[in-house]
């Protein structure tokens, strides 16, 4: 059986986990960090992290409200069916009246349906596989470039550290006396280029863990929801079918 589910919960779960994370920023601009890290990088390499993980968390908005309507979906189906079995033969011909049949869910049952009528005594499954694969890559298709997003920000956090390990050396090459004057103006050049190093990596693998985290919320949600609809076509829908009849 398919357990009940709250609308739109999984937009709410990550309305939720968007809502910490909104008030960890704004409390680290409260507190004037965040202002501190952005404008001791002169590399503006921790704006470009910053500005990649807001646009990839707009990205897992958009995904976790369709897959949230994908799984609304999923559920008025299967109640439509166990509700209102359909017929045979002609009258099965029920695709179209369903709720829901442009979903992914519907147009996978869809699919299974006419395989099935076209085909009543071929045991192969080969064709439900493939259904099923095309819906799990529409599903869960367009997280790969979230993924690619979030590899992408360590990348740029150890860009970062090399950038500022060589801010942080090149005045010493530069360095012709060892008086005090140079002394200082060495250190605080040195400063800043440690600065970028650590906070560039830092900024880096944060926003890369935080959005790890909402994509693997999204990809969970993905396999339920595909997972749920292959059950359900394999154990419930033809019996249902036969009900009718």
């Amino acid at each position: 059986m398919r357990q009940p589910q709250t609308t739109y919960g999984l937009f709410l779960q990550w309305l939720l986990l968007f809502g910490l994370l909104a008030f960890i920023t704004w409390l680290f601009w409260d507190q004037g960090l965040l202002q501190r890290v952005l404008i001791s990088d002169p590399t503006h390499i921790t704006l470009i992290i910053l500005l990649l993980f807001l646009i990839a968390t707009g990205h897992c908005a958009t995904r976790s409200l369709f897959l949230s309507h994908e799984q609304n979906a999923l559920g008025q189906i299967i109640e439509s069916i166990a509700t209102n079995p359909p017929g045979s033969g002609s009258n099965r011909c029920w695709t179209d009246q369903i709720p829901n049949s442009t979903s992914l869910s519907g147009q996978l049952i869809s699919g299974v349906v006419v395989k099935h009528d076209a085909h009543p005594n071929n045991q192969d499954r080969s064709d439900t596989q493939l259904l099923a694969q095309v819906m799990a890559e529409r599903a869960r298709g367009q997280h790969e470039v979230g993924w690619f997003v979030c590899g992408l920000l360590v990348k740029l956090g150890l860009l970062g550290t090399v950038v500022g390990f060589v801010i942080m050396l090149a005045p010493v090459a530069e360095l012709e006396s060892f008086d005090l004057s140079d002394i200082q103006g060495l250190l605080q050049r040195m400063t800043t280029g440690m600065g970028v190093a650590l906070n560039t990596t830092l900024m880096g693998l944060s926003c890369s863990m935080l959005l790890g985290m909402q994509y693997l919320m999204l990809d969970r949600a993905a396999d339920r929801l595909v997972a749920e609809a292959i059950q359900f076509t394999e154990t419930r829908l033809f019996k249902a079918t036969d009900q009718g009849e």
